[in-house]
This record gives structure tokens, C-alpha cells and sequence, in this order.
């Protein structure tokens, strides 16, 4: 795997500290029957960066996202999350993982008998014991975070536009203030307008409240716009992983492809946002 410099490591070189990693992947096997998905995979997720996972269709993004979760089985291999081997961690651990963790699955995956308000109190439900007072005035919280109207927290998911599915979703996986956020394909079925606000949406909330973002995806506009770091997986194990820049820069024959190909746009990175930095209509809704 072909690895290039770690996120932060500027900040780093000045404050004399390596990032953190949050989400550490060593080995990992995965098969399904005699198909072999994954295979001697490995990957580093660092606190604060917003990593996207790319690669062919059907190579195994989901599979390793389910995997990590836990809702797939792995053959081989160590997962370690805030420094915690998952295999050996106790229940109490790993309940307190998971309180830590929030998802977005791909179309939302919102429960349609549920309004958005309830679909965000299911984490709390699950883990938390809170009057019903109190969760519905969280969940409103997480409403208007997301950028979703008042009116939307008692609207059921088929009421609901497709941009405001993802947003609903969205606020359900931060429904107890997680540290790590999994985003299974945010911007598919968007339209280039409601990807890019889901884009700019997803980068100010990990700059507000300090999140970590995987973010598996094939939008090549968020891995430009959002990503500080891209991990391509290829031939069941990360071919490659580091900026928009060294992908441009490979010459990895799918990356190559995907990244400087006929359907790739010209990038302008000179334009591109630096971590941290406001995105364009972010600087205009400030004037």
C-alpha cells in the first residue's frame, strides 16, 4: 500500500505530536462463503479529519464499514476504535463505544412508521434513560442542526424529500454527540446543489462540534470539497491513501482513472478549502 503523509502532521511537527488515531484497521479478513471480499487490509482513521473511502463498485467499501460496526463477520485481523481491540472488549466497553459512535446508512435507512422526531430518539431509547421531555427537545436540537425546518421533527420519512432523508439520517446518527461519524454514500441520489450543502454541512459540523468523518463515497465533488484524506480500496486491501493531490498524482491504473478519466473533472485546487477554512457560501453567509 503506497502511504502517504499523515494529516495534521504539520501541526504535529510544531506541537511535537503525532495524530491520533481513532479507528485503527490491521489484517482484516472478510469471505462470504468461498468469495473473499477483503483481504490483509489495513487502515488508520486520524481524530479530526473527514476520510473518504472510495473504490470500484463492489469491492468491499460496505462491507468494511459493516465489518468495523460489527455487523459483519471478519475471518482475521484486529479493529481497534478509541484504542479498544472490539474482540476483546468487554460489554460495558463496548457499549460505551458504540454510544460514540453514529451512522449514516446508505438512503437513510429511516424507520418509515417513525416521524424524524422518534427516528432520532432511538439511540436514546437505547442507551440513555431521559423524560420524554427531555428527548424531544434534543431531538428538535438535532433538527435544526442539521438544517432541516422545525416542522420537519413530526413528519414521517415518506413526507420528506430526499435531501431532507439524508438530513433526517444525519441527525439520528448524532444523537448522542458521537466523536465518529460513518457516512455510507451521503450525496448519492442528491442533486449537485443538495450534494454540495450536504458537502458543506457535513465539513461545518466537524468543525463545530469536533467530529471524525468516514465517509465511504464515489462523489468525486465531496472527495475534493470535504475530504482531507482518501483511502482507495482495490484488489481487497487499500491500494492507496492521502490528498486530492497524490491521487492526482498517481499512477495506480483505477486511480488513475477515476481521478484524471473522461468523466473527471478538472479540479482546481487552488480553490479548494483548507481544513478549517470556510467554504465559499459558508464566507457569504457570514457577510
Amino acid at each position: 500500500m503506497e502511504e502517504k503523509e499523515k494529516p495534521g502532521s504539520e501541526a504535529a511537527e510544531k506541537g511535537g505530536k503525532e495524530p491520533e488515531v481513532v479507528l485503527e484497521a490491521r489484517g482484516i479478513d472478510v469471505s462470504f462463503g468461498k468469495t473473499q471480499v477483503l483481504k490483509d487490509l489495513s487502515l488508520d482513521v486520524y481524530r479530526g479529519e473527514i476520510l473518504g473511502f472510495v473504490g470500484a463498485s463492489g469491492t468491499g467499501k460496505s462491507v468494511l464499514l459493516r465489518t468495523i460496526l460489527g455487523l459483519n463477520k471478519k475471518q482475521a485481523g484486529t479493529i481497534r476504535v478509541f484504542g479498544v481491540d472490539l474482540d476483546k472488549a468487554s460489554d460495558a466497553e463496548r457499549m460505551l463505544i458504540d454510544m460514540r459512535l453514529g451512522v449514516l446508512f446508505q438512503h437513510g435507512a429511516l424507520f418509515s412508521a417513525l416521524t424524524v422526531k422518534e427516528n432520532i430518539q432511538i439511540p436514546m431509547r437505547e442507551y440513555l434513560d431521559m423524560p420524554q421531555k427531555l428527548m424531544d427537545e434534543l431531538a428538535r436540537l438535532k433538527v435544526e442542526l442539521v438544517g432541516l425546518a422545525p416542522d420537519a421533527a413530526d413528519k414521517y420519512p415518506s413526507e420528506l424529500s430526499g435531501g431532507m432523508i439524508k438530513r433526517a439520517a444525519l441527525a439520528r446518527a448524532l444523537s448522542l454527540d458521537p466523536d465518529l461519524v460513518f457516512l455510507d454514500e451521503p450525496t448519492s441520489g442528491l442533486d449537485p446543489i443538495g450534494a454540495a450543502e450536504f458537502d458543506e454541512l457535513v465539513a461545518k459540523l466537524r468543525d463545530t462540534m469536533g467530529l471524525t468523518v468516514y465517509m465511504v463515497t464515489h462523489d468525486l465533488d465531496s472527495l475534493f470539497s470535504a475530504c482531507d484524506r482518501i483511502a482507495v480500496l482495490g484488489n481487497k486491501k487499500v491500494l492507496i491513501e492521502g490528498t486530492i493531490e497524490d491521487m492526482l498524482a498517481s499512477e495506480e491504473p483505477w486511480v488513475k482513472s477515476y481521478f484524471r478519466g473522461k468523466r473527471a473533472r478538472q479540479l482546481d485546487l487552488k480553490a479548494r478549502p483548507k481544513p478549517g477554512q470556510p467554504t465559499s457560501q459558508q464566507a457569504e453567509n457570514r457577510v
